[in-house]
């Protein structure tokens, strides 16, 4: 009641008027005795209306975000390295046996594809949970020279693919001093 008088006093006799003119007593004491927002009160209600709109604009973009679960991708990390008259491509392939591996040789490309996990029959058990899956993957790197597709040689050692790309005609390097 107290805070209602003061902010009274603060506005002029014609806004009070104009106030008891238009409005019944209570609602126009309401009006009058607006407070100032604090800074952090502005903050937090700025921060709440804009994660409501990412939230909304979310889920208008991906409706079903939360019901599909995409499958994660699995593609061997590679390194290729020039070693003047071949090249060496070393492939990541943890949990991979040698049957599972196969590679495609092309004069300008390697092919690997592999398949590896469980492998369920469905019809001669009934399973209450399957969490274990069956992985595969492709990746084709392409080379930058040709190479002798008949003389490649492959390994598989520690989970690590080690391919060695003898090239056609290897390209002489030269180096030159800087003056």
């Amino acid at each position: 009641m107290a805070e209602n008088k003061k902010a009274e006093k603060t506005l002029s006799k014609s806004e009070i008027a104009v106030a008891k003119k238009n409005v019944p007593d209570k609602v126009a004491r309401k009006q009058t005795a607006i407070s100032r927002a604090k800074s952090q009160d502005l903050s937090q209600a700025f921060d709440e209306a804009f994660e409501r709109f990412r939230s909304d604009f979310e889920d208008l973009l991906f409706p079903f975000s939360e019901i599909i679960l995409v499958p994660e991708t699995r593609v061997p990390a590679i390194d290729l390295e020039d070693r003047e008259k071949d090249y060496l491509l070393k492939a990541e392939m943890p949990g991979f046996k040698k049957e599972e591996i196969e590679i495609n040789v092309q004069d300008d490309g390697v092919e690997i594809t592999g398949t590896s996990g469980w492998k369920y029959n469905d019809k001669e058990q009934d399973y209450i949970c399957k969490e274990r899956e069956c992985e595969t993957f492709y990746r084709f790197v392409d080379l930058p020279e040709e190479i002798k597709v008949d003389d490649v040689k492959a390994d598989l050692c520690e989970g690590v693919l080690e391919i060695t790309l003898p090239k056609k005609t290897p390209k002489q390097k030269r180096k030159i001093h800087l003056k």
